[in-house]
């Protein structure tokens, strides 16, 4: 795909924008995705809950009526919960035969969500968190050291157009490919510092913020103490929306500005990127169609090298809603640069920031939005309030000699001067999630990943992986 990405890859494409929110499997005619009441909505797993981003509502307005909903003049109060577990077994996770690598885990998260509100002004939100892998703790009187807060914010309500939001608080913005709240991992991702929204319109709206990654501590950079270097680390943003009925476009701009907690790295040896993108989607009948590009560059590394990047994603689904099961069809292609000659002054690896990767390029994780092309292939259909649907993904690296980045952003395969494949592989994703209430669903899937011939050097045996959980969100 050639090394250098060096201009905004924009497209306004082929697309789906989904109804499942954080994994954008399903179409959906509206254009913003629907609430089903205290910040629960739809996920391909079953309910969850989001009050960011696209489904941004201040806590200060009042919580819908409902169970555990308590009004008192110009004050309310609600109380939720979730439940979340998930056992998955995997095997030859490394790609070789010869290994004995399977592995069988139980997961579970609980929650317990509190909001308030005073006079449509303050809004105050606690959310606790529990999260444990089963049989990791003894059967004894202990300690919980996984208990504790995922959320934790106050919302102040200025005027009818602008709202502050301070403390801890997820972050989830388009379809979660950069930005999102990362809620199939059982911790969940939330940030800590200030968030404010200008309301233009009722169809535009424009948000800032600036979180905290790691607090800043002046450290001496050189024997004489002369000078000092900041270790604090920042991710900051401006992410602009507008909304036309069924069309609408997103511009941002993301700072993250890392230091790599050395002081012998000196004054300026951040790792600091601007990341430019834009985001547009339209719904034409049963045809859903949405894409996004982004370029990066600044200064990064010990080296400081500077960074050129890009990436972009392109996605259309078609639904034939008079069929029964409302079936649909889907295609997507996407693509991050990526860099076979690291260390020569100029970066080309594209860095996908706080993606939920999970929900984009295979549900195994075996693949990043880093130094990949892959194109993908969708059907399903909902009978009867289920959700059933096929993927089939196949990846290339962008760059082959480049390093292989798993959905996290670790190096899964490193990279390798020699190498000339670009084929990274294989994935095949059959998932189904069933509602047995409103706010309760089952979910399952089976998945294999049949590596290619950049994958040799971990071995030759395709790797499976599958799952069963229960999730519940009231």
């Amino acid at each position: 795909m050639g090394r250098v990405l060096g201009t905004l890859v924009f497209v306004v494409s082929l697309g789906a924008w989904a109804q499942d929110v954080d994994g954008g499997v399903a179409p959906l005619a509206a254009a913003v995705p629907q609430t089903l009441g205290f910040d629960v909505v739809n996920t391909p797993w079953g309910p969850g809950r989001k009050s960011s981003g696209e489904l941004f509502h201040s806590m200060a307005l009042a919580a819908p009526e409902g169970p555990l909903r308590f009004r008192w003049q110009d004050y309310s109060l609600a109380v939720g919960g979730q439940y979340f577990a998930r056992g998955d077994l995997r095997d030859s996770a490394d790609f070789n035969a010869a290994t004995d690598d399977h592995a069988l885990a139980f997961e579970q998260r609980a929650r317990l969500t509190v909001r308030a509100s005073a006079k449509e002004r303050v809004g105050l939100l606690l959310e606790l968190q529990d999260v444990r892998a089963w049989g990791s703790e003894p059967n004894t009187v202990t300690v919980t050291p996984n208990t504790g807060l995922h959320q934790g914010f106050l919302d102040l309500k200025a005027t009818s157009w602008l709202d502050v939001r301070i403390g801890r608080q997820e972050l989830s913005y388009g379809e979660d490919r950069l930005i999102g709240n990362l809620d199939w991992a059982m911790s969940a991702r939330a940030f800590d510092g200030l968030f404010v929204r200008v309301t233009a319109s009722p169809s535009v709206t424009l948000d800032a913020f600036g979180m905290m990654l790691k607090p800043p501590a002046w450290l001496v950079a050189d024997a004489g103490g002369g000078r000092f270097h900041n270790s604090g680390s920042y991710f900051t943003g401006l992410y602009a929306r507008a909304r036309f009925g069924k069309a609408g476009f997103d511009v941002y701009g993301l700072g993250l500005l890392e230091d790599p907690g050395s002081a012998a790295l000196g004054p300026g040896k951040d790792s600091n990127r601007l990341t430019l993108g834009a985001r547009g989607f339209a719904t034409l009948g049963g045809l859903a169609v949405v894409g996004e590009g982004a370029f990066q560059t600044g200064k990064v590394g010990a080296a400081q090298d500077t960074q050129l990047a890009g990436a972009f994603a392109l996605k259309a689904t078609y639904t034939f809603a008079s069929a029964w099961g409302a079936p649909y069809v889907l295609g997507e292609f996407s693509g991050a640069s990526g860099d076979g000659t690291p260390g020569d002054g100029v970066e080309h690896t594209f860095h996908q920031l706080f993606p939920t990767g999970h929900a984009h390029l295979g549900y195994m994780d075996f693949v990043g939005w880093q130094n990949v092309v892959a194109a993908r292939g969708t059907i399903g259909f909902r009978p009867k309030g289920a959700h059933v649907w096929l993927d089939v993904h196949h990846f290339r690296a962008w760059d082959p000699k480049g390093a292989w980045y798993a959905a996290n952003g670790t190096v899964f395969l490193a990279a390798d001067p020699a190498r000339v494949s670009g084929n990274m592989g294989t994935e095949l994703d059959l998932s189904v999630t069933v509602p047995v209430f409103e706010n309760v669903s089952l979910a399952g899937n089976v998945s294999v990943f049949m590596p290619g011939l950049e994958a040799l050097a971990r071995g030759t045996a395709p790797s499976t992986w599958g799952f069963l959980s229960v999730r519940s969100q009231w």
